[in-house]
């Protein structure tokens, strides 16, 4: 932490903006489901456009793996992503190869975060909560902690890394 912030002001910067931020960025005169959206975002260091964005490729990643949609999950995490979960790490290549052992019934995203590190770079931390079947074997509704690296590579954003992690 000290190395991003510094110590004390770098601290109540980040609870400044963790609070005030989003009154400030998500106005009146939205569309219902905008402003749903919006109120679901907390953003830091981003635009809200860029979170709206971010938020809308999360969801398209969550939607290729719940289909089986290779090629739109191939073009939505980059070569050389890292997935992290409590079975193990996988490439992207072995996601994608071993897709047909797990079935997505139905999943939820909610506490949607965005931080911008740095220029091109955006983490995410959300919970998601997901049902259905891994390896023929059916397991209910889970919440899990779920963040994601997004990098910006040939004008296009990329998830590089994402993990995973059981709430209970």
């Amino acid at each position: 932490m000290r190395a991003w912030f510094g110590f004390g002001v770098g601290v109540c910067y980040l609870i400044v903006c963790l609070t005030t931020v989003p009154c400030l960025t998500f106005g009146q005169g939205q569309t219902s489901q905008k402003s749903a959206e919006r109120k679901m975002i907390r953003n830091v260091g981003t635009s809200p456009a860029l979170a709206s964005e971010i938020l809308i490729n999360e969801r398209a990643v969550w939607e290729a793996a719940k289909l089986r949609d290779m090629r739109r999950f191939a073009e939505l995490v980059a070569d050389d992503a890292r997935m992290v979960f409590t079975s193990g790490v996988m490439t992207k290549q072995q996601y994608m190869q071993t897709v047909g052992k797990r079935t997505i019934n139905d999943y939820s995203l909610e506490n949607f975060q965005v931080f911008m590190p740095a220029e091109g770079t955006v983490i995410t931390l959300y919970q998601a909560t997901v049902s259905g079947a891994s390896n023929g074997k059916v397991f209910p509704a889970t919440t899990l902690r779920e963040s994601s690296v997004w990098i910006k590579r040939a004008g296009k954003w990329v998830a590089v890394w994402n993990q995973e992690t059981p709430i209970y």
